[in-house]
């Protein structure tokens, strides 16, 4: 919205540039008298006149406007390209982030898993007499650390899909 507005701040101030011929209801009026048609104060002439020629006499000013418009244009560019790279920098950020927690959260299950099944050895073990009651409860352990480990990758994940909703323009106020 700002570039089309600084677009069209560059067009009208082009525009100024040029000699324009505008027709007032003033002029009109004293226009109606053909023996004002050439008389400065309510001549049609001097008003068709001073339209055309103000560019002229204006010319520095109204380049001044149109070279401030066109930088201010630049500037709402420079804006723009700047906005548009932050949110690709977003967007990429939050599918990294999620891919590498998809990695983290098989190797936790993973390790889970092999966990489990240590535990179960260990109280295989317990029971033939060869480990202690301290194995098992260090397998369980060590389970239970696993699987919370897991479900700190999974939050993580949620949370880094609801940033990766945000930076593609989600959200919710």
């Amino acid at each position: 919205m700002e570039l089309s507005e600084a677009n069209g701040n560059v067009g009208y101030a082009k525009a100024n540039l040029y000699p324009s011929f505008s027709i007032t209801a003033q002029a009109g009026l004293d226009a109606l008298k053909t023996s004002n048609w050439f008389t400065i104060p309510a001549s049609l002439f001097g008003a068709v006149t001073g339209s055309l020629v103000q560019p002229l006499f204006q010319q520095k000013k109204l380049s001044t406007q149109y070279h401030i418009a066109m930088i201010d244009r630049d500037q709402t560019v420079i804006r723009f390209r700047q906005t548009v790279l932050v949110a690709v920098e977003e967007v990429s950020d939050a599918l990294v982030k999620l891919d590498k927690l998809k990695a983290q959260r098989t190797l936790a299950a993973d390790r889970t898993s092999v966990l489990l099944k240590a535990t179960q050895n260990s109280q295989l073990l317990f029971k033939n007499g060869m480990a202690n009651y301290l194995e098992v409860i260090t397998a369980e352990s060590n389970v239970l650390n696993s699987e919370l480990e897991v479900t700190s990758i999974t939050n993580a994940q949620l949370n880094a899909t609801v940033d990766l909703y945000q930076s593609v323009g989600g959200g919710w106020n």
